[in-house]
């Protein structure tokens, strides 16, 4: 009875150390799990410190690059080639990018100002734009973004009135002159705008001298082609 009752004692000894021991192994689980991580990066760091290393966060540091301004350009030209300036802070190579494809790169002036004399584009709309790029190859953002029509085929510019060599007469002493273009054209004759309607009709009305006068009539798109006619009237009362 008595060893019955000294066994079991023993027995809820055993379980309480072994319970005890099973929650202490938890914890020092639980421990590492939270901290370790924490503890072994701040170990580390202290070791670099003690060797006079720098931590490697600070080691891969970038500058931040600022883009680079690109100067405004005409809306339209003729001509296959642009000029392109701009401005950017620092001493950096600048990339331009036409439709979206490398063109050319130069570097900055010593007052951070810049030009590609001579950008080849393409007939209808091109997308200029522009990166800097430092020695370490760290890229900017993109500049501010640019278009521009380059149109080389000349206006269309028909006249329907007068016939060239016609000759009026009478005492109204003015004529009007008729004739259509493309309706975004604009239209001088003899250096005095006519206006253009959204069809690109026109109608001008022209007072007259005696005698006979020239009429000189050019037509003019937003990339600055020209289309001129040149006709001759004769007026007698």
């Amino acid at each position: 009875m008595i060893r019955s009752r000294l066994r079991n004692y023993q027995d809820k000894k055993e379980r309480r150390q072994i319970i005890l021991t099973l929650g202490g192994i938890g914890a020092i689980v639980i421990f590492f799990a939270v901290f370790g991580v924490k503890l072994l990066v701040g170990f580390s760091l202290l070791v670099d410190r003690i060797r006079g290393n720098t931590p490697t966060s600070q080691q891969q540091t970038k500058d931040i690059l600022i883009p680079p301004q690109l100067d405004s350009l005409p809306t339209a030209t003729f001509s296959g080639q642009i000029k392109v300036t701009g401005k950017v802070k620092g001493n950096v190579t600048i990339l331009l990018y036409v439709n979206e494809v490398q063109s050319e790169k130069t570097t900055s002036e010593d007052d951070g100002t810049f030009l590609f004399p001579d950008v080849s584009v393409k007939e209808g709309t091109n997308v200029i734009s522009a990166k800097t790029s430092d020695d370490k190859n760290t890229m900017s953002e993109l500049s501010n973004v640019l278009t521009i029509l380059v149109k080389k085929s000349k206006p269309t510019l028909d006249i329907t009135e007068p016939q060239d060599n016609a000759e009026i007469s009478g005492d109204k002493q003015s004529t009007n002159i008729i004739g259509k273009t493309e309706s975004d054209n604009t239209v001088t004759i003899n250096d005095r705008f006519a206006v253009v309607q959204s069809d690109g009709t026109f109608t001008y009305k022209l007072a007259l001298q005696e005698g006979e006068q020239p009429l000189i009539i050019i037509a003019k798109d937003v990339a600055g082609n020209e289309t001129k006619l040149e006709r001759k009237i004769k007026y007698r009362r």
